[in-house]
């Protein structure tokens, strides 16, 4: 995972520089976005790691196919890339960039885990506790986890807090058993 990291991340930082410098960080995000939402189909990682098809082909598919609808520069970046044997990579290269961009910002992506769906007025309590205890902007997104039994697991950058039943109940057994 971090060989995929540390071959990801430099793609990431010239794709994060060249945005910044040309102000279109939003830009380049919906086309990573776009681009995500292709390799999301089975079929097209299929065809990424196809070895019949050279890399020059593939790159040129995936330039034809985001044609018109994303910007040349990323175009060329997706070409560069591609031609260097890195379209296996693209996903990763994408979340480097969007946490460049996070941390250029100061916006916290945090994932918040219930073991059942949080209602909007309970996410907008969640959200205010967060704005104020990280003095960042943040992006939520949740997720529902039944194992947690109740409560709230919220993750960020490297940090958890677990506010979850199951939680609670594995320090319980821990002090039950000193």
């Amino acid at each position: 995972m971090s060989e995929v990291r540390t071959q990801s991340r430099p793609y990431a930082e010239a794709a994060f520089e060249v945005a910044k410098a040309d102000d279109t960080l939003d830009k380049w995000i919906k086309d990573f976005s776009s681009m995500e939402a292709v390799f999301e189909d089975k079929k097209v990682m299929n065809l990424v790691e196809t070895p019949s098809i050279s890399q020059i082909e593939k790159t040129e598919i995936f330039c034809d196919l985001f044609r018109g609808e994303a910007q040349e520069k990323f175009l060329n970046f997706l070409s560069v890339a591609g031609k260097a044997n890195r379209l296996k990579l693209i996903l990763d290269i994408s979340k480097n960039f969007k946490e460049l961009v996070a941390e250029e910002r100061n916006l916290k992506n945090i994932t918040v885990a219930s073991s059942y769906k949080i209602d909007k007025e309970q996410l907008k309590e969640i959200e205010a506790a967060l704005v104020k205890r990280l003095k960042a902007e943040i992006n939520i997104s949740t997720e529902i986890d039944k194992t947690l039994i109740g409560g709230l697991k919220i993750s960020f950058d490297d940090q958890v807090i677990d506010l979850s039943i199951k939680n609670k109940l594995e320090k319980l057994k821990i002090q039950l058993r000193t």
